[in-house]
């Protein structure tokens, strides 16, 4: 193979140097299925998958300046589940892919380095392999997909194909968030706890607050983070960051980064407002956001750091430095993370097939990732705290508006619902 390179889009440049033994920077998508996985149908079909996304099979390297992906003959192998969901996939030490396909009894796992793709790329990824798969089992014809895209496109990087000259405006001022403080895992082990519920309730409850389904489980969330403040943390407000999808403003079919985050916030220093309070300010917040023009900003800022000209010359080392206290000094910003995915779709001849898709994301805080497929809503909460009354707090909110609510937890501890 020959070895083509392309350089990192501009979200990507800040993971290398942001992760760490507590966060790996890694994501993973889940798909569980009704029937169990047969290794050698899904080996074949991730052969196939990674003729479609030629992009994904590359290695991350270091250059004098910046890093760069560059392409390799290295072959993505299934495996088993074998390690901790969201461990390290990268290490400089050694060549390696950047994703990583494994399964146990009937679940199928796709976990992503992020400097490779974000939620939506790796989507595209996971929904290719599926069809690929299911049809193998079905011995059946594949099913349309609603991503179709030239290898050009998947490794377009859209920051660059959206940036414009104009200079980016710091439309709000940076202020420090409360931060969630307890005792931790050993070894840098996430704790996921899982919740699974019906779409149209969650939406139903949602919808009576006159709000997104989105702002509304930040609004959740923000009440459960609040119920477990001292007064001394509560000087500083609640601060949920958002990723946003930028795909849903800027057309692009990109199998690489591009998204944008958008904070939302809550003081909750003088009193405990009602949760219709609570919901009203993160849907202003959200309406006032989630804009085009707001996002172009976005952009600008992402590139402009590419394109100044001392940026360009530093060495990498120095880079490494300066952008993991950057990282450090932006996670300060925030108390916690919510991000949805959205909807997932999948051929309705092949939908059957499929129970359920979670998102898990590595983290050194509290982050609630959540995606649906038809009427199942999953929220999946990882933290590397040992204390989940938050979690908990977040779930009774919903089964005390009457949504009813099936968690699941991994193996590190024996939490339930109660």
């Amino acid at each position: 193979m020959k070895n083509n390179w392309n350089k990192l889009d501009n979200a990507a440049k800040i993971f290398p140097a942001a992760d760490s033994k507590s966060d790996s920077q890694v994501f993973r998508f889940s798909c569980e299925l009704n029937q169990p996985i047969q290794p050698e149908l899904l080996q074949h079909a991730l052969d196939n998958t990674i003729r479609v996304f030629p992009a994904y099979q590359c290695i991350l390297k270091r250059g004098l300046f910046w890093y760069y992906l560059e392409s390799t003959d290295m072959k993505p192998v299934v495996r088993e589940e074998y390690k901790p969901p969201c461990s390290p996939l990268y290490d400089k030490n050694r060549k390696s892919l950047l994703f990583e396909v494994t399964y146990y009894r009937n679940r199928i796992h796709l976990e992503v380095y992020h400097v490779l793709s974000d939620g939506t790329g790796a989507m595209y990824f996971l929904k290719t392999l599926l069809a690929k798969y299911l049809a193998a089992a079905k011995g059946a014809k594949e099913p349309s997909l609603d991503y179709d895209a030239t290898a050009m496109q998947m490794e377009t990087d859209s920051f660059q194909k959206y940036y414009n000259d104009e200079k980016p405006i710091r439309k709000t001022k940076n202020i420090a968030a409360c931060k969630l403080r307890g005792q931790k895992y050993n070894e840098n082990r996430l704790k996921i706890i899982t919740g699974h519920c019906s779409v149209k309730e969650v939406l139903k409850a949602a919808h009576s607050y006159q709000t997104t389904l989105t702002a509304f489980l930040c609004a959740c969330m923000m009440q459960a983070i609040s119920e477990e403040l001292s007064v001394r943390a509560k000087k500083k407000p609640v601060i949920l960051a958002v990723p946003v999808n930028l795909r849903n403003f800027f057309p692009s079919v990109s199998a690489r980064n591009f998204f944008s985050l958008i904070f939302t916030d809550y003081n909750f220093h003088e009193t405990m407002p009602a949760f219709a309070e609570i919901v009203k300010k993160i849907d202003a917040d959200f309406k006032q956001k989630l804009s085009r023009e707001y996002l172009a900003n976005s952009i600008n800022m992402y590139s402009a750091v590419e394109r100044n000209i001392f940026s360009r010359i530093v060495p990498l080392v120095l880079k490494d430095f300066f952008l993991r206290i950057a990282y450090q000094l932006s996670s300060l910003q925030s108390t916690a993370t919510l991000s949805n995915i959205g909807i997932v779709t999948f051929a309705e001849e092949y939908a059957d097939s499929i129970r359920s898709f979670d998102v898990y994301v590595s983290t050194n805080k509290l982050q609630a990732c959540v995606c649906s497929f038809r009427d199942t809503l999953s929220i999946s909460f990882t933290s590397p705290f040992i204390s989940s009354d938050i979690q908990r707090n977040f779930f009774r909110i919903l089964t005390n508006l009457g949504i009813q609510i099936e968690i699941t937890t991994n193996p590190i501890d024996d939490w339930q619902e109660g």
